[in-house]
């Protein structure tokens, strides 16, 4: 990505790995809690409390990152008009990632709380689909861009084409 220092796409992408991780290691303990499922496996409470402290300082590391994206990567995407609809679905999942996260925190163990869980749940699983889809897309447009491309009238409209003909 333009604009970026070399190290940003590597941190993002760990980021990104560790908070998705992270939040896969937490989703049993979320169901067996908010939702009083019977579930055979969920991190022991030490585990759960380290793993817990890391999904959030890193989701905080990703919003960091998000603002970022934002004031190159996206605006210029968007100016271009690449890619508006992964993005644009990236950008909404993320925002509401960090939305459901907030909610989860401050609203406690009613209905709204269990709901922000389950938005939470539900996002963080899927936006793997659009992270891929926009992933993909952009790494196939930047290697068509990189292969030159000559066109096929250029080498009749050369000197020494127009010398051999004569």
């Amino acid at each position: 990505m333009k604009g970026y220092p070399a190290w940003f796409v590597r941190a993002l992408l760990g980021a990104l790995l560790l908070v998705f991780v992270s939040g896969c290691l937490l989703a049993p303990t979320t169901l067996v809690m908010r939702f009083e499922m019977a579930l055979a496996w969920r991190l022991p409470g030490a585990g759960r409390v380290v793993t817990a402290a890391m999904h959030a300082a890193t989701g905080f590391v990703l919003l960091m990152m998000l603002g970022a994206l934002w004031s190159v990567h996206m605006r210029a995407g968007w100016r271009k008009r690449r890619q508006r609809g992964s993005g644009a679905t990236l950008g909404i999942m993320l925002l509401l990632l960090a939305a459901s996260a907030v909610a989860i925190y401050y609203a406690g163990e009613d209905a709204l709380g269990s709901g922000a869980a389950l938005v939470h749940l539900v996002v963080g699983l899927t936006l793997l689909l659009p992270f891929g889809w926009h992933w993909v897309h952009a790494r196939r447009a930047s290697r068509k861009a990189a292969v030159p491309r000559e066109p096929a009238f250029a080498a009749a409209n050369t000197v020494s084409a127009r010398a051999e003909a004569n």
